[in-house]
């Protein structure tokens, strides 16, 4: 029991809060000026992190006079927001609100950091989870002879189909017709859809490897045909891919990091929908009754 609670994330939230922020409170004791919000305190360490953040952006040293521009604006954003907060302009404001989810999202994110990497039998058992994350889509590498519909003579077709299973060339004229290559290294169906037509690359599919066929339709016109290989959609081999392996492991430990949380928090509280024309899924999962 002890074991599962310590992997919840939100323990891992609660911990980690209450460790930044004892250690804060021991760095920064409680100030009557800091608590004062009449009072504005630039200390030693507030002046570091502003002139860090500038340096991060202009990649070099403040000289006197960008400390003194660092001030204004700190002291102008303090003076704005605070007395924005006097006014309850921070209430029912989607930008702030936004901007506030976001923030804790980020810190959802940044659990997955306390969490220990990821062994490499979790990373297979990850790639067997989530085999179509991985998976390439069917390809096809041919080549194909272009003839548009104001030149579709059957006849000509007919006769330049039956030279080309004899061993013959590709028409100098055919080559590159409309700047379409008539030769195609293996590429993806999907590709292939977008640059004929779904229907060009469904047809493709079908015919036998090595023999000159057609004519096939496609978007652009008729087309003479042999295809030279035809992959099937797979797998891709693990050691192959390894590495995008452990950068998809990571990216989903942060979506199930945010997703936990938010659940966690979610239980929190009390969701109550009187709207009309919700869907019956969004009733079921949230509402109450």
């Amino acid at each position: 029991m002890i074991k599962k609670m310590i992997r919840e994330p939100l323990v891992h939230f609660v911990v980690l809060g209450g460790l930044l922020f004892s250690a804060w409170s021991w760095v920064n004791p409680s100030d009557s000026a800091e608590n004062d919000q009449n009072t504005i305190v630039i200390d030693q360490s507030r002046l570091d992190h502003l002139e860090t953040l500038w340096k991060a952006q202009w990649k070099r040293d403040p000289a006197p006079e960008d400390v003194a521009a660092i001030i204004d604006r700190h002291l102008r954003q303090e003076v704005f927001y605070r007395e924005a907060l006097r006014m309850g302009l921070d209430q029912d404001d989607d930008i702030i609100r936004t901007r506030l989810a976001q923030k804790m999202e980020a810190v959802a994110s940044d659990l997955s950091t306390l969490m220990k990497p990821p062994t490499e039998d979790d990373l297979k058992a990850f790639y067997k989870q989530r085999s179509d994350l991985f998976t390439l889509p069917s390809a096809l590498a041919f080549e194909q002879v272009l003839y548009l519909p104001s030149e579709a003579n059957k006849q000509q077709m007919d006769s330049t189909l039956v030279k080309l299973n004899a061993g013959g060339e590709i028409p100098q004229d055919r080559l590159r017709k409309l700047g379409v290559p008539a030769e195609w290294q293996l590429t993806s169906v999907r590709a292939l859809d977008n640059a004929f037509g779904r229907e060009f690359s469904s047809s493709l599919m079908e015919q036998p490897v090595g023999e000159w066929v057609g004519p096939i339709h496609s978007g652009l016109g008729f087309h003479l045909v042999k295809v030279t290989e035809n992959e099937p959609s797979h797998v891709a081999p693990y050691e192959e891919i390894k590495e995008y392996v452990a950068q998809q492991y990571q990216y989903y430990a942060v979506i199930d990091a945010q997703k936990n949380m938010f659940q966690e928090l979610l239980n929190k509280y009390q969701v109550q929908i009187s709207a009309n024309n919700v869907p019956e899924q969004v009733m079921q999962e949230y509402g109450q009754p």
